[in-house]
Formats: C-alpha cells, sequence, structure tokens
C-alpha cells in the first residue's frame, strides 16, 4: 500500500509542476496578447481619426481612397484578406480578452 501511496504523490507531484508551467505560459501569451491590443488600439484610433477627416472633409476622403485605388489595386485584394482574418481572429479573441477583463477587475 505504501508503494502505492508514493506513486500517487509523486503523480500528484508531477501534475502541480506541468500546472506551474501551463500558468507561466499563459502569464507569458497573455502579456504578448496585451502588447498585441495596445498596438491594435493605436491602429484603431488613427482610422478613427482618419474617418473623421473624411466625414469632415469628404473630398479629402474620396481623393485618398481614388490614390489607393489607381496606385495599388492589387494590394487592396490583399488588405482585405488580411482585414478579414484580423477580424475572424478578433471574434475568436474577444471572449478571452473580456473574460481577462473580468478577472482583473473582480
Amino acid at each position: 500500500m505504501g508503494n502505492h501511496q508514493q506513486k500517487l504523490a509523486l503523480r500528484r507531484q508531477t501534475l502541480l509542476l506541468k500546472i506551474q508551467a501551463e500558468r507561466s505560459l499563459m502569464t507569458i501569451h497573455c502579456n504578448e496578447l496585451k502588447q498585441s491590443l495596445g498596438m491594435a488600439d493605436v491602429a484603431v484610433g488613427l482610422l478613427g481619426k482618419a474617418g473623421q477627416i473624411a466625414r469632415q472633409r469628404p473630398l479629402l476622403g474620396g481623393l485618398a481612397v481614388a490614390a489607393v485605388l489607381v496606385l495599388k489595386p492589387r494590394r487592396i485584394f490583399s488588405f482585405a484578406k488580411s482585414a478579414l482574418l484580423g477580424w475572424e481572429t478578433w471574434r475568436s479573441v474577444a471572449t478571452i480578452v473580456q473574460r481577462m477583463r473580468a478577472d482583473t477587475n473582480s
């Protein structure tokens, strides 16, 4: 019976070490995600300002869009594909972010 208890104790210790390693890894990933979200917030802010300028000065916004269409038509599809991929990624990550914020506020 003592051998069985030793095996269980060893198994418990192994699992606790694995849990600690996974928590450390999760902390690293969460910090990377927070940095990425900070960059995304900056990008959203810049796009918001560009949208405000385009609404205030429609001619300027139209000229900017026309310039992009004329100068780099191939890149528009690449950008649209990247934007769609980013949006889908954000949708899948949004619930995790909300949980992290809820845990931080609690």
